[in-house]
C-alpha cells in the first residue's frame, strides 16, 4: 500500500488550520494569522507519530499534549481557564467536523439493505472532503452564534409577593415598552398560570396596552420586589398575559430594564 506522506501532511494541516480558525471566530480570539498557521503546522507534524511504534496510552497522551501546544501557539496564554476553554472548543469542533465527514464518506462509499452495508467500490475524494469541510464549519459557526445570541436574552427571574416566591424563565422582549402612564413604572409581562395565587394577597390595577393586533386593559400587580441578576427591583409592575410564550418562557422582560442597567 502506497502512502503519500506529503498529501496526508497537507490535508491534516488544512483541517487543523480550519479548526483553529473556527474556534477563533466562535470565541472571538484576536490573533494574527501566522499564529494559526504555525499551530496548524505543529498539529500536522503529529501524523509522524503514527509511524513510531508507540502503545495506545502513550500515543493518546502525546496527542493531548500536541493539542495543548497548538492552543498555546494559536491563542496564547492568558489564564488556565482561558486555555482549557480553547482546548474544549477545539475538541468539540474537531469532533463535529470528523463526524460529518465520516457520515458523508459512508454515504458515498456504501450502500445498504436494512442494517447490512456493502462497499460500493467508490470512495469520496479527500480533496472533495476538504472543500466540504469549510461549509460544515461555516454552518457550525452560524448556528453557534445564533444559539448564543438567542440564549443571551434569557434570564432567570424571581418575583416576590409577600410570602409567595415565583421563579420563572424570562426573555428580554425588545418589543415590550409597556409603561403604566400613572406611576411611570415598567410592566413585566407574565403568563397567567404562574400568578394564580397572587389574587389572594393583591388587588389588581389596570394598565392600558396597545399592540399591532390588539388593545385593551392589562391586569397588573405590584410585587414586593423582583430579583434579577442579583438586583432587588421595586419600581416595576407584573402584568398578566393569557397568551402562552414560546420555548418554555413564562415571562417577558421590559426593555426599560436595559435602560435602568438591571440587565
Amino acid at each position: 500500500m502506497t502512502i503519500y506522506v506529503d498529501l496526508i501532511f497537507f490535508i491534516n494541516f488544512a483541517y487543523d488550520f480550519l479548526l483553529l480558525l473556527t474556534v477563533s471566530i466562535i470565541l472571538k480570539r484576536r490573533r494574527k494569522l501566522r499564529y494559526y498557521l504555525t499551530s496548524a503546522f505543529i498539529g500536522a507534524l503529529s501524523i509522524f507519530l503514527l509511524f513510531i511504534d508507540l502503545n495506545e496510552g502513550l500515543l493518546f497522551i502525546l496527542k493531548v499534549l500536541t493539542s495543548i501546544i497548538m492552543c498555546l501557539i494559536a491563542f496564547g496564554f492568558i489564564s488556565f481557564n482561558y486555555t482549557i476553554n480553547n482546548l474544549i472548543y477545539l475538541y468539540m469542533t474537531s469532533t463535529i467536523l470528523a463526524g460529518f465527514l465520516y457520515f458523508l464518506s459512508n454515504e458515498f462509499s456504501y450502500k445498504h439493505e436494512g442494517l447490512i452495508f456493502f462497499f460500493k467500490g467508490f470512495s469520496i475524494n479527500y480533496l472533495l472532503l476538504l472543500i466540504i469541510a469549510p461549509v460544515i464549519l461555516g454552518i457550525y459557526i452560524y448556528t453557534s452564534k445564533k444559539l448564543k445570541s438567542t440564549y443571551n436574552q434569557y434570564y432567570h427571574i424571581e418575583i416576590v409577593f409577600d410570602n409567595i416566591h415565583i421563579k420563572a424563565l424570562s426573555l428580554m422582549d425588545t418589543g415590550n415598552h409597556l409603561i403604566d402612564p400613572l406611576t411611570k413604572k415598567g410592566v413585566i409581562i407574565v403568563n397567567k398560570k404562574i400568578l394564580k395565587n397572587v389574587y389572594n394577597i393583591r388587588s389588581p390595577v389596570y394598565v392600558v396596552y396597545k399592540t399591532i393586533h390588539d388593545e385593551g386593559l392589562m391586569k397588573c400587580f405590584k410585587p414586593s420586589y423582583i430579583l434579577l441578576n442579583n438586583h432587588k427591583i421595586y419600581n416595576y409592575l407584573i402584568g398578566e398575559s393569557v397568551t402562552k410564550f414560546a420555548d418554555g418562557v413564562d415571562c417577558l422582560l421590559n426593555v426599560k430594564l436595559m435602560e435602568d442597567n438591571y440587565v
